[in-house]
């Protein structure tokens, strides 16, 4: 798709039309910034994937995603700012959608999706009432940043928030995006089902995307020349999900994810809504690496090796790959029934050396 001829930057400037010279583009939106102004921002070169501040104020809580006009108002601001930002409101149209307004704040240091971030201290008011105080946390503490609901003190029409940031002592100065957000409820089962609809793995795929995984265990493997690497690093699939500790019923795993093991689709999305730091939510059970529900997808190949356990995953430690995708299992019991077989054998083989120190005797 052609990008909007349209130029947005975080130095405020904002044009209808492209200027020339050096540009960088929003992985999402596609609207243009300053080089030079992003990489001052980020203090770093500009990933190929960088998201604009702006869609990055409507993204900050998958939960609420943005519904109607979406971002009403933004701008940037130091951490030592005193500014204002009016925007008009239909608020009473507003509510009897179930769609509320909030309040949101991001690092301008960062060039892709998060959560929330707000200076050391704020303070703000809607139309001359009191809607946000945000203080330093405690000694040791760290501070779960939220977003904050502004419409109970909404009215029709014109609206002025007012915000005043406190930098933390001794610290440099740092950038932040605030808007003004119309959201809208989404709950569990919807982003289930946008998963699902959005999801195009088949068995085929999955199966070729996990020998590439095992072939690049095996060459991993290879490099070892003085040792040999024993085991099955990187070859096991658990059936017991990673976040719910229960059998995987939807398997599920991350687009750009380097691994074999799987997740529950739901145990993963709903793990997510309980938490109540925002900025810790959406990281990938398994690996760690940030997994938004856009880059979850259902894998098929993974589900049905996991249907035909349906029912023994207690007696099942993992399944094993091979080299050609082939597969088999690892039960639970064996290494106790080894340990069993051992210590019968060696009762049977040495009864006549064994001295009873029993106490009761």
């Amino acid at each position: 798709a052609e990008r909007p001829k349209e130029l947005r930057c975080v130095c405020g400037c904002s044009e209808k039309q492209l200027p020339g010279g050096d540009l960088v583009f929003c992985k999402l939106c596609g609207c243009a910034l300053h080089g030079a102004c992003v990489r001052s921002a980020l203090g770093a070169p500009v990933p190929e994937d960088f998201i604009c501040p702006p869609c990055r104020l409507e993204r900050v809580d998958e939960f609420h995603p943005p519904v109607g006009a979406g971002l009403l108002r933004h701008g940037y601001a130091s951490s030592s700012s005193t500014f204002t930002l009016n925007f008009n409101s239909q608020v009473i149209h507003w509510r009897k959608q179930q769609w509320a307004v909030h309040l949101r704040a991001i690092g301008v240091g960062c060039p892709q999706l998060s959560g929330p971030a707000w200076p050391h201290r704020v303070q703000g008011k809607l139309n001359g009432r009191e809607c946000v105080a945000i203080d330093p946390p405690k000694h040791l503490h760290v501070r779960r940043d939220q977003c904050y609901n502004l419409t109970p003190l909404l009215r029709p029409g014109a609206n002025t928030l007012e915000l005043k940031f406190t930098p933390k002592p001794e610290k440099p100065e740092e950038m932040y995006s605030v808007g003004v957000v119309l959201t809208r409820p989404r709950s569990v089962a919807s982003i289930i089902a946008r998963v699902r609809n959005r999801s195009s793995e088949t068995v085929s795929s999955g199966k070729d995307r996990v020998l590439r995984l095992l072939k690049q265990v095996a060459k991993r493997e290879g490099l070892h020349d003085e040792c040999k690497v024993t085991g099955n690093f990187g070859r096991t699939l658990k059936p017991m999900c990673p976040v719910s500790h229960c059998p995987i019923e939807e398997a599920a795993i991350g687009r750009q994810c380097t691994h074999v093991q799987v997740f529950d689709l739901q145990a993963y999305i709903a793990v997510n809504q309980k938490m109540r730091s925002l900025d810790k939510r959406w990281t990938c059970p398994v690996c760690s690496l940030s997994l938004r529900p856009d880059d979850v997808m259902l894998d098929p190949f993974s589900q049905g090796i996991l249907d035909t356990l349906r029912g023994d995953e207690d007696g099942v430690e993992a399944v094993v790959f091979n080299d050609d995708g082939s597969w088999s299992t690892i039960s639970t019991d064996k290494d106790k029934d080894r340990q069993c077989q051992e210590d019968e054998g060696v009762g049977e083989s040495n009864s006549a050396d064994l001295i009873a120190l029993s106490d009761s005797e």
